[in-house]
């Protein structure tokens, strides 16, 4: 099983300084993967609660400060050689298929074809305002919208004709390093959500994986067999997996916290004692465990996140066993 870590972003504390060391450290210490997700703005009166809940349901307070996601994996991919970097995951409803297929495959190239594009739905109606797009009818968008993307992927010219998107016949290139099963170019596409039925379609007819996040293993690998099997549907073969955990560290020096939002789904207390968590996830046939620090409150420093992966690096040989 593989493991990764998400990049210092959230907070004041994720500066130049912590994502170099971060992301250097990470790749020295064995981990196989650094990630990104996508926000970019706190409204003071959102018209939808924190993950499509009531009002009264704020964000997380370390969303109030947030690098960028593109941009910050093109640092990371120009001071790392071989850990995978990924989103997980890239809100579809905040762009535009040719142009998110030119910075993914520029991010491919340049990173020598270690590209995940982890996509996803969201749910802030305020970040969809914000990009003039609609909320409604947001999931039939977005599979338009991923159908889209793989065709600005393929040789030139390329042309998509879709309910949402139209793309004239035209050159778009480069094009990405990574190839698909039929030998196309294409950069790894996981998907988040699969709440529902259409949901699901979505994931086993365009996805090359899912990207679930704070399920537990057994409710993953039960989501993968469904997946798995609607995937046989379309002709196409077993998906992988990423499995997305928030972790809440117990660290020398600093008072232990409940994890707020995430306090039941985290996995929190030493390295050795989130061992067994990561041997669950292995034995239930999980691919690729990524932690999640970023809500963690107490991050006192730049300097504390950078010392985090020397707290999660007994992890990598539980991982890969």
């Amino acid at each position: 099983m593989k493991i990764g870590l998400c990049l210092p972003q959230l907070n004041q504390h994720a500066d130049r300084t912590a994502v170099s060391g971060f992301a250097r450290n990470a790749e020295a210490a064995g981990f196989d993967s650094l990630w990104v997700q996508d926000h970019f703005m706190v409204p003071e009166q959102p018209q939808v609660g924190y993950a499509g809940g009531p009002t009264d349901l704020p964000m997380p307070d370390p969303y109030r400060c947030m690098l960028s996601p593109i941009e910050t994996l093109a640092f990371v991919a120009a001071i790392t050689e071989r850990a995978q970097i990924g989103t997980s995951i890239l809100v579809t409803a905040y762009y535009r298929p040719l142009l998110l297929a030119k910075r993914l495959a520029t991010l491919d190239i340049l990173s020598g074809g270690r590209v995940v594009a982890g996509l996803g739905l969201g749910w802030s109606k305020d970040e969809y305002d914000q990009m003039d797009t609609p909320f409604a009818r947001r999931g039939a968008r977005m599979t338009d919208f991923i159908r889209a993307l793989k065709a600005c992927w393929l040789p030139d010219p390329v042309e998509y004709h879709g309910e949402f998107f139209e793309v004239p016949r035209s050159d778009s290139s480069p094009k990405p390093l990574q190839r698909n099963a039929a030998g196309e170019p294409q950069v790894e596409i996981a998907i988040g959500g699969g709440g529902n039925a259409a949901g699901q379609r979505r994931i086993a007819e365009l996805g090359d994986a899912w990207n679930p996040a704070g399920a537990p293993p057994e409710m993953v690998a039960a989501g993968m067999a469904a997946l798995n099997a609607l995937a046989k549907e379309y002709g196409r073969g077993p998906l992988g997996n990423y499995m997305r955990v928030f972790a809440n560290p117990t660290m020398p020096g600093i008072e232990p916290w409940h994890g707020g939002f995430f306090g039941p789904m985290s996995w929190s207390g030493t390295a050795e004692e989130m061992r067994p968590r990561v041997e669950e996830a292995r034995d239930a046939g999980i691919e690729h465990v990524i932690i999640e620090t970023g809500f963690w409150e107490p991050c006192p420093s730049p300097q504390n996140w950078i010392d985090q992966v020397e707290f999660f690096a007994p992890l990598v040989d539980a991982a890969h066993g």
